[in-house]
């Protein structure tokens, strides 16, 4: 693929990369240049905790605070189970 610099040094990344990366608009890139090459990097800081179907999923390597992050998830659980019990 290729793609031209503007006048003003910018570049657009082709969409089919950006889907591929999983790139959103305003995402923060690293760039550093090694001999006659530019490098790009998305620097993402997402958080390994998901919630799929409900549950509490880790995904990555453990870092952060994890039991405040599943006590914190248990507790809305248990809110909204005990508030679908009230109806």
């Amino acid at each position: 693929m290729e793609t031209t610099l503007d006048k003003f040094g910018r570049v657009v990344i082709p969409k089919e990369i950006r889907d591929n990366l999983g790139l959103k608009p305003g995402e923060v890139l690293h760039i550093e240049s090694i001999e006659d090459e530019v490098i790009l990097k998305p620097l993402k800081e997402e958080t390994p905790l998901h919630v799929k179907d409900g549950v509490l999923v880790f995904s990555g390597m453990a870092t952060g605070n994890i039991k405040d992050s599943i006590r914190i998830h248990r507790e809305e659980r248990l809110r909204k189970i005990a508030s679908q019990g009230k109806k």
